[in-house]
């Protein structure tokens, strides 16, 4: 009887020490799992995949697809999280573009291939008087043509105007963004249109 009693307490002892151990490791999981679901929460609410970088709190990631119509076709191709030297901001560029300084308070986006395509991107103050704006981006297109039509375009949240000279297409987009107010000039050709891409990497737009 002594040497039964010494095995079951033996027995009942390490059923005590794994019992415990197995608890504290149960509990100690359930944190990292907490921290990997917030920051994949936090990824899929960004745009992009693979590394990330942090802008205003939140996270960007270096890549994402963005899918547009080019003549009538539709595309989807990589683009790359990219920020402007010029102004405080951030934005996904499309493989063939590349972005650049025009001037100060200036960037553009032009095709490589024909930099004669183009989208110059102008950020605004938040406090934008917008009917001054849009009375100015008038003024401007109609130098070009008295003619100003309203390009067939998805701008949410936005007003577009656009005027043609010949070959060339002009159009103007205001992105009507309380926090991050945007003027638009995009340069294209009638048989080259590549607004839409333009449109989708400027809606990836971010203020830093």
């Amino acid at each position: 009887m002594t040497s039964w009693t010494r095995y079951i307490g033996c027995v009942t002892f390490a059923a005590f020490l794994l019992t415990g151990c197995g608890t504290t490791t149960d509990e100690n999981a359930d944190e990292p799992q907490e921290d990997s679901v917030k920051e994949g929460n936090e990824g899929n609410n960004s745009q992009g995949d693979n590394h990330n970088n942090r802008s205003d709190n939140k996270v960007r990631l270096m890549e994402q697809n963005l899918q547009y119509t080019i003549n009538g076709e539709a595309e989807e191709k990589t683009a790359f999280l990219k920020k402007s030297d010029n102004q405080p901001f951030s934005l996904y560029v499309l493989q063939q573009f590349r972005l650049s300084a025009e001037e100060p308070g200036k960037d553009i986006v032009f095709l490589t291939e024909d930099d004669s395509i183009y989208m110059r991107i102008e950020l605004l103050k938040e406090d934008v008087n917008w009917d001054e704006v849009e009375k100015n981006v008038q003024a401007q297109l109609k130098s070009i043509s008295e003619t100003i039509s309203d390009p067939s375009l998805d701008v949410e949240g936005g007003t577009g105007f656009e005027v043609e000279s010949g070959d060339d297409v002009i159009t103007s987009i205001l992105l009507k963004d309380e926090k991050s107010p945007v003027r638009l000039t995009i340069f294209t050709k009638k048989d080259r249109d590549y607004r839409d891409a333009f449109l989708e990497m400027a809606k990836t737009l971010m203020k830093r």
